[in-house]
């Protein structure tokens, strides 16, 4: 007789393989992280039970998955912890140790059993061996006996990230207590915790990446149908038939209603879709702890761990870039960065040292950086180390300071396990320009360095800025927009025999984008009157670029960019399409302030100061570039002071630690709205006089009341937005823009 149901369990054993190998990830995280606090504390009871637990489920796991190897180190781990716990004794170093390697051993299972192999005994027969005979040597201890060695590195979460599916507590990385594991667990299923991995679906990147090519033709539509009531009702107008005009009126206003209801659900769909693809920073970090405590032990140097931003929210794949140039950021933070446990006492520090990883939101931004409370760069060495290799030295120190980014190149003369071979942070940069990122590193003598890794949020759907670049499309993602305005001629200076606009900070260099681009892109023409300029920024660096015009604002979903033989502009990173069907070129603005001739010069002594005078500060908040750089445009034409932000969270921390005159804000916006930004500011003792003027695209008589009730001084319609209206109205609260007028 045939066997019918062998395919479907084939199938169902193929899941249990992926289920069980997404398990055996989950418990590496959480075994790592509590055989670390072991080694700090081996008597720790918590800890010792919830490495029991893992132990204990991944056994009766392993069982049913088919995965005999994993089954038998499982059972005999176990055992050796219940011999442990019935004699009370705290584990050895060597347990520990072992309990290191038992999860090195689940994660080597877990990328067997994703690409189809079998785990074979051999691969655990090691460890094994190691259990073997363990039981004597437990039972000829007769008193606790901690760690044979101190432990060298520990770790602190200042903000509770996920590991697996367990929210963790500051200064704690284990799971919920789930009740303790009893020899009967195995025949009574453990009841789970709210929120645990039952909750949760696990969705394969292709499958997102297919909704979010559907997301793209969705935007692509919505924004196509965005005109076309009011031009429906243009053509009615020309209808002679006063009854079907009526009658075609209320239609197209039905359509328009249906249009704008399509928006909103498009913008829902693209902010579901992101959520989808997003995951916590907590996923990248949670190797790092074990990281530090290994290249501590190698080197001798004591190490804290602190890791901050663990819940912050950033596209998937971006932290899956992110993950290897951390573990380097770390690993050299460590070996590099610290002193020796003498060399710091004698500096007067603590003998031992701290890394400290932090997770931060810049605008549409993700700022990572790694810093160390070491002695700083030792810029001798790396003006020695380059004369020895036979290279240019740099006379600036910053960039004498990024030569450490180079391939290659290392202060280390002699090759360790560790370092020595150059690569690390060369990788670190490749891999985060790969994404239009950014690598930057500062430091303090005698007080650390600090590497600081920005990146976008997401690389598929994004903000982006449409400009006409010599007759093309070009995207420019708005996490790198500053400002957009004119520019007149007499504004320009001359530095170095470079154009650049003059600036607080330094001059910002002033280009054609489409000569920076290159060919097919053609050179705008010279022009006597003011020119489109869009102010853009990435780390330190910043450049001011001429676009022939600024044609939308809108999202978009990014696409490799192919092009045919193979040719890339190394300005580009990749294209999208557009609601008319255009294809705009995406522009890898990272890449384009990183080049060279881009560079902004140093010393901004080459052209005379503008005189100084006291100006009335505003702060405009929009979540929008474009409405920002109107109004910013409007009101320093007539002589206010402005600064921006993109949200109410960030204008309430400027509004709390400023002098301002008066705020001018949105209210539909991310993080705080403008409602809720008003409040704050009317209950602050020190703002609670601040003027603030509402401009939005809420019109309702309710809407209004609403934000007149929030305590703003006046309420401004996006639709009948004027710039006089706006200064009118800016005049009667806080009067003209310079102190002297």
């Amino acid at each position: 007789m045939s066997d019918s149901g062998g395919p479907q369990r084939d199938a169902l054993a193929a899941r249990l393989t992926l289920t069980f190998a997404s398990e055996l990830d989950d418990s590496y995280s959480t075994l790592v992280a509590d055989t670390l606090a072991l080694e700090r504390d081996p008597a720790d009871a918590e800890r010792q039970r919830s490495v029991f637990r893992i132990m204990h489920t991944l056994k009766g796991a392993a069982r049913a998955a088919g995965v005999p190897a994993i089954e038998t180190l499982c059972h005999s781990m176990e055992s050796e912890l219940s011999r442990a716990k019935a004699a009370n004794l705290p584990l050895t170093a060597s347990q520990l140790s072992l309990l290191l390697a038992i999860a090195d051993a689940f994660s080597d299972a877990s990328q067997q059993l994703k690409r189809g192999q079998t785990v074979s005994d051999d691969s655990v027969a090691a460890l094994l061996h190691r259990l073997s005979g363990r039981g004597a040597h437990l039972a000829a201890q007769s008193s606790p006996q901690r760690a044979g060695q101190p432990a060298v590195a520990r770790a602190r979460i200042e903000d509770p990230p996920v590991f697996g599916a367990a929210k963790v507590d500051p200064g704690a990385v284990t799971p919920p207590e789930v009740g303790a594991v009893t020899d009967e667990a195995e025949a009574a299923p453990q009841a789970r915790p709210p929120g645990d991995a039952e909750d949760q679906v696990r969705i394969a990147v292709s499958s997102l990446d297919g909704l979010l090519a559907v997301t793209g033709e969705v935007l692509r539509l919505a924004a196509r149908m965005e005109d076309q009531p009011a031009d429906l009702l243009k053509a009615v107008s020309d209808v002679e038939d006063v009854r079907l005009r009526t009658m075609m009126t209320a239609i197209t206003r039905r359509f328009d209603s249906d249009v704008r209801v399509l928006h909103t659900l498009t913008a829902r769909l693209v902010g579901s879709v992101r959520r989808l693809r997003q995951g916590p920073f907590a996923d990248v970090v949670e190797a790092l702890p074990r990281a530090v405590r290994d290249v501590s032990a190698s080197v001798g140097k004591p190490a804290l761990l602190v890791i901050e931003g663990g819940d912050i929210q950033a596209d998937r794949p971006v932290l899956e870039l992110l993950r290897e140039p951390l573990l380097h950021l770390v690993r050299n933070a460590v070996d590099h960065g610290l002193e020796t446990p003498a060399q710091r006492i004698a500096a007067g520090k603590p003998e031992e040292g701290t890394v400290r990883v932090k997770a931060s939101m810049r605008s549409d931004r993700l700022r990572v950086s790694v810093s160390d409370d070491g002695p700083g760069l030792d810029l001798d060495a790396l003006r020695r180390r380059l004369r020895t290799l036979g290279r240019p030295v740099p006379s600036d120190r910053n960039d004498l300071a990024h030569t450490i980014f180079d391939d290659g190149f290392s202060t280390r003369e002699n090759v360790t396990a560790i370092s020595g071979r150059g690569v690390g942070l060369g990788i670190v940069q490749t891999a985060v320009e790969a994404i239009g990122g950014t690598a930057d590193v500062s430091w303090k003598p005698g007080a650390g360095t600090t590497f600081t890794l920005e990146v976008p949020v997401t690389i598929a759907v994004l903000r982006a800025v449409i400009v006409d670049v010599g007759g093309y499309p070009i995207a420019l993602p708005t996490a790198y927009v500053e400002r957009i305005g004119r520019v007149g001629r007499d504004e320009i200076r001359t530095v170095d025999g470079r154009n650049v606009l003059p600036d607080p900070e330094s001059p910002i260099p002033f280009v054609s984008l489409a000569a920076r681009l290159g060919a097919p892109f053609q050179d705008e023409p010279p022009s006597e009157g003011k020119v489109v300029t869009v102010r853009l920024a990435a780390g330190s660096r910043r450049l001011a670029v001429v676009v022939r015009d600024v044609l939308d604002e809108r999202e978009v979903v990014m696409h490799p960019l192919q092009i045919a033989g193979g040719g890339r502009n190394a300005f580009l990173a990749g294209s999208t399409l557009l609601p008319d069907g255009k294809v705009a070129l995406v522009l890898d603005i990272p890449a384009l302030l990183a080049a060279r001739s881009g560079e902004s010069p140093r010393s901004s002594s080459s052209f005379s100061q503008a005189t100084t005078i006291t100006r009335r500060r505003i702060l405009v908040v929009d979540d929008s570039i474009t409405t920002r750089s109107l109004e910013e445009s409007v009101l320093s034409a007539s002589g206010y002071d402005v600064e921006t932000s993109v949200d109410g969270a960030q204008a309430w921390e400027k509004v709390r630690h400023g002098k301002w005159d008066l705020v001018v804000s949105d209210i539909e916006m991310p993080q705080m709205d403008g409602i809720e930004l008003c409040q704050k500011i009317r209950g602050f003792p020190a703002t609670q006089s601040l003027p603030v003027i509402l401009v939005t695209s809420l019109d309702k008589p309710a809407d209004r009341m609403r934000g007149l009730g929030a305590g703003a001084d006046a309420y401004i319609t996006k639709s009948s937005f004027d710039q006089d209206t706006l200064l009118d109205t800016i005049r009667q609260l806080i009067g003209r823009g310079g102190a002297s007028e």
